[in-house]
């Protein structure tokens, strides 16, 4: 099965959480839909609301309703800590289009991140389900953790890779697996089933991240919706340039010091960067990290049986998908 297929499968059931996405950032301040339909409406997969159907699915419940606000909370959080994000690294384009800090400023941008974390909690209020609110609130606290751990070593070059790694899971892979686990939650699973997503899902989430940050070394701009090397011009510390300092020599470190510390490096500064990567291969070893990682993700689904086995495999196409939207970068020649 090809993950074009496993959209294919789910549009109706994305357009039950697009649907519920757009009616529930309805209000009477104006500035609020405009300002979150400038978000919303700017493209992304929705791998998080699609987990979490998946993974309904595979515990044998449907994509009704009240599953699809579910999915809706999950992108609300994950867009709120975009917006916050956004404002801090001081981000202009995003998904190809101009970001809400940029066009409307840091402050708007903070409190429409605000309005939508609000609304999530309404949505999971409705559901009054204590074991879904705890695993959601739990995701949160994790994540909002990663951005102050981020923040309070941003543009250091000395931290090791444990701290990169330690970051991933709690920015990205929290969220990612409490979608994972609220889907199966929805559809009543067992202890055994929950724990099979919950592992699914830490190590997908894991996976993906690092794919990302491969790819914003060496990725296109028309599939990433912004230019190649924003994390090194941000002065963000991701696993590539790590590797790359780890395995540079004293001319290098130096260098890479310069450019973390140095809040307008050029283009010419990441053609450079970008070469010298290719030399060590941190890209390629970043992307097999992730690989490593997708597969201990797949492997999670296989230790228990599910009322629904079908979905597995879309669980796993979904996440081949993941790391493979790109080929590893080429050596230099």
């Amino acid at each position: 099965m090809e993950f074009t297929e496993v959209i294919s499968e789910f549009k109706d059931g994305l357009a039950k959480v697009e649907k519920a996405i757009k009616v529930n950032y309805r209000s009477d301040v104006p500035l609020i839909p405009g300002m979150t339909g400038h978000l919303m409406n700017g493209g992304g997969k929705r791998i998080r609301p699609l987990l979490l159907m998946l993974c309904a699915q595979l515990g044998g419940r449907a994509v009704d309703e009240e599953v699809a606000n579910h999915g809706c909370v999950v992108e609300y959080i994950h867009a709120a800590t975009l917006l916050h994000d956004d404002v801090v690294d001081e981000t202009t384009v995003r998904r190809g289009q101009e970001t809400v800090n940029s066009k409307w400023g840091s402050d708007a941008s903070i409190l429409v991140g605000d309005y939508l974390l609000s609304r999530a909690i309404l949505l999971l209020a409705e559901n009054n389900n204590a074991k879904i609110i705890q695993a959601v609130a739990g995701a949160a606290k994790i994540l909002v953790e990663g951005g102050i751990k981020e923040y309070s070593h941003a543009r250091k070059i000395t931290v090791s890779e444990e701290h990169c790694l330690d970051v991933i899971y709690r920015k990205t892979s929290s969220i990612i697996t409490a979608s994972c686990e609220v889907g199966m939650l929805l559809a009543g699973g067992n202890e055994t089933q929950i724990k099979a997503v919950v592992d699914f899902g830490n190590h997908f989430g894991m996976a993906f991240q690092l794919m990302d940050d491969a790819l914003d070394y060496d990725g296109d701009k028309s599939i990433l919706g912004k230019p190649p090397g924003t994390d090194f011009k941000e002065g963000h510390v991701t696993l590539p340039l790590l590797h790359l300092y780890n395995n540079g020599s004293g001319r290098l470190r130096s260098e890479i010091k310069g450019f973390i510390k140095n809040e307008n490096v050029t283009a010419q500064d990441f053609e450079y960067i970008l070469e010298q990567m290719r030399r060590t291969r941190s890209i390629e070893y970043t992307q097999e990290l992730a690989r490593d990682y997708m597969s201990k993700a797949q492997a999670a689904l296989k230790t228990t049986e599910f009322p629904a086995p079908r979905y597995v495999e879309h669980l796993l196409s979904t996440a081949t998908y993941i790391v493979e939207r790109h080929l590893p970068a080429k050596s230099c020649s």
